[in-house]
């Protein structure tokens, strides 16, 4: 009897299929995460040995191979054995769960798997209790203490200073990949421009002052005078000096003036008409040069 014990034992443990797979103890056949022999296995993917650890037991691989390697996770049929967990109804159920647990520690009786239906009403009623409860606290709060210009929170941008959108840049600094960064705003006033003006104070520089690139003023919180004081504060352009005589005017008074110095008179200009002078006219009656 004791034999036969034994035997069937053995004969149990043999037919007996491990935890978590489905074995056949006839055909000896697990087939337990099988895969199509024209898939690409999980540890060549990525082969870098810092990438995601593939688990050769479970033939498991949690993690995102392609992480790091700048590759969307739209682009790849395969993201990590995680991304079933996070992905479609898988978290709304774990939450549905969990609720079933808490309602059940507080005294009602609710099983998701025996009354899914009754548990996913009380549940909808829960959030919606849940909801008003929180606005009603909150109007109360801040009907009794005010604040209420407080609740406008800025932009995330401004708040953690960092997000997680991927971008790539190319050499130049153009972008390739990804959104343009917003351009972050600061908590002072920007481009409150007084007065008339059209820029602001600071924006024009000239003798070591500062002043309004619109007017030219350097008066700060003075009235924008426009294309007028742009004209006013331009250099104006030097005076020229008359145009002085021709050389020929020079030499003729340069040569007066000599002659007035030395006492000799000049005379007559010769006439237009080209006529000769008198045939019997002496040599004297001319005039002497410098020269002579």
């Amino acid at each position: 009897m004791e034999e036969k014990g034994s035997d069937d034992e053995d004969k149990y443990a043999d037919e007996a299929s491990m935890p978590g797979t489905n074995f056949d103890s006839k055909q000896r056949i697990t087939v337990r995460n099988l895969r199509i022999r024209e898939d690409t296995a999980k540890y060549l993917r990525n082969l870098n040995p810092n990438s995601a650890y593939y688990d050769p037991k479970t033939r498991s691989m949690r993690e995102n191979p392609y992480e790091g390697t700048g590759k969307a996770i739209s682009e790849g049929d395969f993201v990590g054995d995680n991304f079933v967990r996070h992905s479609g109804d898988t978290s709304a159920m774990a939450k549905t769960q969990l609720f079933a647990w808490d309602a059940e520690e507080r005294g009602v009786d609710v099983h998701l798997q025996a009354d899914p239906t009754r548990l996913e009403m009380l549940q909808k009623s829960y959030n919606v209790r849940k909801e008003d409860y929180k606005s009603d606290q909150q109007g109360s709060i801040l009907e009794k203490y005010g604040g209420v210009e407080h609740l406008d929170a800025p932009p995330k941008e401004l708040l953690l200073a960092q997000t997680e959108d991927y971008v790539e840049y190319s050499r130049q600094g153009t972008i390739i990949k990804g959104h343009v960064k917003a351009k972050t705003k600061s908590k002072y006033v920007e481009d409150n421009y007084i007065n008339n003006h059209t820029s602001v104070w600071g924006s024009y520089w000239k003798a070591g002052e500062w002043g309004y690139a619109c007017c030219h003023s350097t008066i700060k919180q003075s009235y924008c005078t426009g294309v007028t004081g742009k004209s006013l504060d331009a250099p104006t352009p030097p005076i020229e000096a008359p145009p002085s005589g021709t050389k020929l005017e020079k030499l003729q008074e340069k040569h007066s003036a000599w002659t007035k110095a030395l006492g000799i008179e000049t005379g007559e200009a010769p006439q237009e008409n080209g006529d000769s002078p008198e045939e019997g006219s002496s040599s004297e009656d001319e005039p002497k040069s410098l020269l002579q």
